[in-house]
């Protein structure tokens, strides 16, 4: 989402933010309007706006949108799109040419604004830098007994992974989800990275996954759910070996994987 907004949104001025709901709780518009997009890009889970302000040139304020479960953030170069509406509109960027509208049927999506990038930057290792290495996961992990699926879902050791992803990390790279953290070696670390890299840019390449809701910037949905191995699947042949996909549940989530596979 946020590759596909920057182009369109690149280099200009915020006209007006308008904000529709109450529960967004932001009472910044003054400090946005009128700031010029320097660029936009993803920080953790947030889609964050690169501002530049003509009265605070040397300060790099960052408006952030997190779009929780249900969040999607659709540019529009002149009316709302016939059919979409203003059903679960809850704000509307307004720029000189266009806007960008943020829906969110569920209501749990937040904006903030940040002064600095230090205050931006999440508490978790980003999971495609080239610093997220084998040595790098075994010192995040420090002895932990948690089961290593629910493990990748803690934002404050790795940011960005979210359920689903998880899942097909592990069916991947042949881990048992219910294994301790702890108890993965040195060749299990190095595949759970390289599987994580490889699914996480695969993902992006396919826009993200849409079971019901999700839409990209251009208001299309993702296409990686035809790329999926075993989340959903449960009941269904696995793709590598042919035994059946079990699903369970960790932590309130749902986890499916190939016992045959995954040791």
């Amino acid at each position: 989402m946020a590759r596909q907004l920057d182009p369109l949104v690149r280099g200009q001025q915020i006209g007006d933010l308008q904000i529709l709901d109450h529960l967004l709780a932001f009472n910044e518009q003054a400090e946005v309007i009128g700031s010029r997009i320097q660029a936009v890009r993803r920080i953790g889970k947030e889609v964050v706006f690169e501002l530049e302000r003509a009265d605070h040139p040397e300060d790099d304020w960052l408006l952030a949108v997190h779009l929780r479960m249900t969040g999607r953030l659709i540019h529009e170069s002149g009316r709302l799109a016939e059919g979409r509406g203003e059903r679960h509109l809850r704000a509307v960027l307004e720029l000189k040419r266009g806007r960008v509208l943020f829906y969110d049927m569920r209501r749990f999506g937040t904006f903030r604004l940040y002064r600095t990038l230090a205050d931006a930057l999440p508490a978790g290792q980003e999971p495609l830098d080239r610093s997220f290495t084998a040595t790098r996961l075994n010192s995040l992990i420090k002895g932990s007994n948690t089961a290593v699926k629910v493990w990748l879902l803690r934002q404050d050791r790795i940011c960005g992974i979210g359920n689903i992803y998880a899942s097909e990390i592990l069916h991947d790279c042949g881990i048992d989800p219910f294994r301790p953290a702890v108890s993965l070696n040195e060749p299990e670390l190095n595949s759970l990275v390289s599987s994580t890299k490889k699914i996480l840019r695969k993902a992006i390449r396919h826009c993200g996954t849409t079971f019901s809701d999700f839409q990209n910037a251009n208001g299309e949905v993702g296409g990686y759910q035809r790329f999926l191995r075993v989340y959903q699947h449960a009941g269904e042949g696995c793709h590598s070996c042919g035994t059946e996909i079990l699903r369970a549940v960790q932590a309130q989530r749902s986890t499916f994987w190939c016992p045959a596979c995954q040791r």
